[in-house]
């Protein structure tokens, strides 16, 4: 990842409203019900973590399941979990989703 791209996606990292609301219409009905959006925010500022640790891997591909296995290491790590892998990963999505249209 560049790191000219790497710092934009900091900057989103602060909180966005428009990303969780974003989030929220792309997610199942269930995790929505499930997550509220402190455990939103939660998973987004780990992505960024994620994203942050790994800003020298320029030429490796994001896989979603790595990060999302991350995040469930993290949060457990923390005591703020457990989080299934499966749902982080759905969450991570939209995320992702999120970040390439407001890039443009």
């Amino acid at each position: 990842m560049e790191k000219n791209v790497l710092g934009e996606l900091m900057a989103l990292a602060e909180f966005d409203p428009e990303e969780l609301k974003y989030i929220r219409e792309h997610i199942s009905p269930e995790l929505n019900e499930k997550y509220d959006d402190d455990n939103l925010q939660y998973i987004v500022d780990l992505l960024f973590e994620y994203l942050e640790q790994h800003e020298d891997d320029e030429d490796e591909e994001i896989i979603l399941d790595d990060v999302a296995q991350f995040v469930v290491a993290q949060a457990n790590k923390e005591k703020m979990g457990p989080y299934d892998p499966d749902e982080v990963a759905e969450i991570l999505d939209a995320d992702f989703d999120f970040m390439e249209i407001t890039e443009d």
